[in-house]
């Protein structure tokens, strides 16, 4: 969905829109600017207490930031030459080394702060970052008002990821000179608007596991009441996936289950790179690394014999899963209540070594079933005009109308042979949502031999916002119905 200046209209002239304008307008004090990061990102406090925000704030101004104040930034050419500079220069503050020259593997989590005070100072190139460790809200953000992110570094480029807050401000200032709004306003809009708009999208049903990955690290300080939070974790890690957490030194043991509330997410700020949101959480008896390692199967697991060192994001096989259940169980616990890995099959028969078997084998009979047949409901390959003429071609377009003066296709889907990671499963997704947008789409569904994942456009769509259904899951009525009636639209 496009940004509505009618909309935005009426938040900014409303009380909550102009005292969120106001607030990223006159900000003065340090405590002014740490307000708005625990406004608008209340995690924060996981990792930073206010006086910490302050302090960073504070140093970043006094000893970098506002030596260059009074000079002029008159292109985007000179903001990113001033922002490289202040990265790659490290901080000193009264002759004590605190940020080393190029430590831009440090330098990461001192970015979001940097951002508030160039925003300060320069806001007409620079806005604040306040997504810490929420970067999946910027991706929704993104897919709801269309707008294209740039491609998030390798983990290893620390430079590149300090830097992709500069390309971060260089699509924003377009998308605010293209809606004519002020710095101040696009805060306020993607801050306070925006959340509003795109409200909470985990209130969907939780899917079954499909896999489990093993991740660790102390539980304490977090506090028994700690029921849902931030974690490194596997990219690859999909929402309802079983997350088995290995307590480090002094506990060394597996003491408890959550299940991941959200998919895997590559953010390019946080230093471990990818994460997700635990939730959920199942104690179990506690498995001690001195079992692990006297027992016969796990005695010789890689991870075990490592000690756990490298234990977030780890996979966990179906084998695994099962010799863990045996020994939860021999300590007399009911493994009947705990979490299992969903191990979905083909249909009987069928056998898929490539993408035009997905196609013919799966999805072509799967939609005659319901109803729809070639070049009566759904036309495959159908060549799109794109610019000066271009033409491309998705898979299927089912419910096809061409009687209009626009194309129209109700339901956008996308084959693939098989999608092995979430960033495969992203880049379906972005291929399909172009296509969606010149179709006026209001379903895209990407399948491939093992699942079918159907996206649907409630106020836009979002790549974090899917159904998954697996082709086994056809021969349940219920699922089957359900799946067509979001096709039967």
């Amino acid at each position: 969905m496009r940004f509505s200046p009618y909309i935005w209209n009426l938040y900014k002239n409303s009380p909550q829109g102009r005292s969120a304008i106001s607030a990223f307008s006159d900000r003065k004090e340090w405590i002014e600017e740490e307000r708005l990061f625990e406004k608008y990102n209340p995690k924060i406090k996981d990792g930073f207490n206010s006086e910490m925000i302050c302090g960073i704030l504070e140093d970043f101004w006094c000893y970098k930031v506002s030596e260059y104040d009074g000079i002029e930034l008159n292109s985007l050419d000179d903001a990113e030459k001033l922002y490289e500079e202040l990265i790659s220069t490290g901080l000193i503050i009264e002759s004590e080394v605190i940020l080393k020259i190029g430590d831009f593997d440090r330098m990461l989590e001192f970015v979001p702060f940097l951002s508030m005070e160039l925003n300060f100072l320069f806001g007409e190139y620079f806005f604040p970052y306040l997504y810490i460790d929420e970067f999946y809200q910027l991706t929704r953000l993104a897919d709801y008002f269309e707008i294209e992110l740039p491609p998030i570094p390798k983990k290893s480029d620390y430079k590149a990821r300090c830097m992709y807050y500069w390309e971060l401000c260089k699509v924003f200032y377009q998308f605010r000179k293209e809606n004519e709004l002020s710095p101040a306003e696009l805060s306020s809009f993607m801050y306070d608007h925006a959340p509003n708009v795109l409200g909470n999208d985990n209130k969907k049903e939780m899917p079954k596991p499909s896999a489990a990955w093993f991740i660790g690290g102390p539980i304490k300080g977090y506090g028994t009441h700690w029921t849902t939070g931030f974690w490194q974790s596997n990219k690859d890690t999909k929402r309802g996936d079983i997350l088995i957490h290995y307590e480090t030194s002094p506990v060394s043991a597996i003491t408890c289950l959550w299940i991941a509330q959200t998919d895997g997410i590559v953010d390019p700020f946080f230093h471990y790179y990818s994460n997700t949101y635990i939730g959920d959480r199942i104690e179990i008896p506690h498995i001690t690394l001195k079992e692990l390692k006297a027992d016969e199967y796990f005695s010789d697991h890689p991870l075990v014999r490592k000690n756990f060192q490298g234990v977030n994001g780890w996979p966990v096989t179906g084998k695994d899963y099962a010799k863990l259940m045996r020994m939860i169980e021999a300590k007399r616990f009911d493994v009947s209540v705990l979490p299992q890995i969903y191990a979905p099959s083909l249909p009987k028969g069928i056998v898929i070594k490539e993408e035009k078997d997905v196609e013919k084998k799966l999805l072509e009979p799967l939609l005659s079933e319901m109803g729809w047949y070639e070049h009566r409901d759904y036309i495959r390959q159908l060549p799109i005009h794109a610019g000066r003429g271009h033409r491309i071609f998705p898979d299927y377009a089912l419910h096809y109308d061409n009687t209009q003066e626009e194309e129209k296709a109700k339901v956008l889907i996308e084959v693939k042979y098989h999608m092995k990671n979430n960033q495969e499963i992203e880049s379906a997704f972005l291929q399909a949502f172009s296509y969606a947008k010149l179709l006026l789409s209001t379903v895209i569904v990407l399948c491939d031999k093992e699942r079918i994942l159907i996206y649907e456009n409630k106020d836009g769509f979002s790549r974090n916002r899917y159904k998954r259904y697996y082709w086994e899951d056809m021969k349940n009525p219920d699922l089957y119905n359900e799946l067509k009636n979001k096709l039967n639209i």
